[in-house]
C-alpha cells in the first residue's frame, strides 16, 4: 500500500529541500517515490492559482469562452457542486486574458476577492481530498507532500478567516478523514528561533529581510500548527532542526520509512 508523507513546518524551516533530498536518496535504494514540492501544479490535493466556481458559473464559463472550454476542462478540478480551475502553472499562465481574469476574480485561496466561507471553503477541499483517496496510484511506495495537510490550509484559514489554532483543527481533521484508511505519515520540522530561520531562508531565497509583522505572522503560525498538531488523532512525529540539526533529522525520517517499507519497497 502507498504511504502518503506529510512534511511540514513554518516557511524556510526547508520542507521542499526534505521532499526533494528524501526523494532523490528513497529512489536510489530502489523506492517509487512521488514528490509535490510547493507550487506544484500537478498536486492532487493542494492549490495555488486556482479558482472556485459553484457549476452553474463554470458552465456559463465554459459557454461565453467555447475556443478554451476543452483547456478549461482540462484543467478543473470537481469538488462536489463546485469545479475549481487551476490557472497558472508556476509563473506560466494557463490561460490567455480576458478569461485569466475572469478566474483571478474567483481565486479560491490566495487574497480572494470573494471569499466563500470558511464552510465551503472546507467542503471543497474535502471533496477534492476523498477523490484523491479513491484514485491513488498504488505503483508508488510514497508519494510525498511539502506542506499540503497544515502549511498551506493553516496560512490560507488564518489570512482569510483569522482562525486561531482551535478552530483549524475541524478543517485539518476532515481532511485526513477524507483519506480513509489510506496509510499516512506526518513529520513537522521547527526551530527554537524563527526569526533567525526564517531570515537566513530569506536571504539564501535573495529576498528582503523579514519584516516584524512577518516574524510574527510565523510565530502565530507555529503556536497553531502546534494546537492543531495536538489536537488531532493522527500520529505525528516533531523534529526540532535547530543547531545544524537538519541533515540528522533527514537522515532520521528516511530510515523510518526504509524501516517501515524494506527491501526496496517490497512490503
Amino acid at each position: 500500500m502507498t504511504v502518503l508523507i506529510f512534511i511540514e513546518g513554518v516557511s524556510g524551516i526547508g520542507k521542499s529541500t526534505m521532499v526533494r533530498m528524501l526523494t532523490e536518496e528513497l529512489r536510489a535504494e530502489g523506492y517509487r517515490v512521488q514528490p509535490y514540492v510547493e507550487f506544484d501544479f500537478t498536486n492532487p490535493i493542494d492549490f495555488y492559482c486556482t479558482a472556485y466556481l459553484p457549476v452553474p458559473e463554470y458552465a456559463a464559463l465554459c459557454k461565453a469562452y467555447p475556443d478554451e472550454a476543452d483547456t478549461l476542462r482540462q484543467y478543473t478540478i470537481p469538488a462536489g457542486d463546485v469545479r475549481l480551475v487551476r490557472y497558472y502553472n508556476d509563473d506560466t499562465p494557463l490561460f490567455d486574458k480576458p478569461l485569466r481574469d475572469e478566474l483571478i476574480r474567483h481565486e479560491f485561496c490566495y487574497h480572494p476577492a470573494h471569499l466563500v466561507s470558511l464552510e465551503d471553503y472546507t467542503t471543497a477541499y474535502r471533496h477534492v481530498w476523498a477523490d484523491f483517496a479513491k484514485k491513488i496510484d498504488h505503483s508508488f511506495d510514497y508519494i510525498l507532500f511539502d506542506g499540503s495537510l497544515l502549511h498551506h490550509p493553516i496560512n490560507d484559514m488564518m489570512r482569510n478567516y483569522h482562525i486561531r489554532g482551535e478552530q483549524a483543527v475541524p478543517h485539518v481533521t476532515t481532511l485526513l478523514r477524507a483519506l480513509g484508511g489510506c496509510e499516512r505519515r506526518i513529520f513537522y520540522l521547527e526551530t527554537d528561533n524563527i526569526r533567525a530561520q526564517l531570515t537566513r531562508a530569506h536571504l539564501d531565497r535573495k529576498q528582503d529581510v523579514p519584516t516584524d509583522e512577518e516574524i510574527k505572522f510565523w510565530e502565530t503560525r507555529h503556536r497553531n500548527d502546534r494546537i492543531v498538531l495536538a489536537n488531532l488523532d493522527e500520529d505525528c512525529t516533531i523534529y526540532d532542526v535547530s543547531g545544524g540539526k537538519w541533515n540528522a533529522v533527514r537522515d532520521e525520517i528516511r530510515k523510518t520509512l526504509m524501516k517501515n517499507t524494506p527491501c526496496g519497497g517490497e512490503r
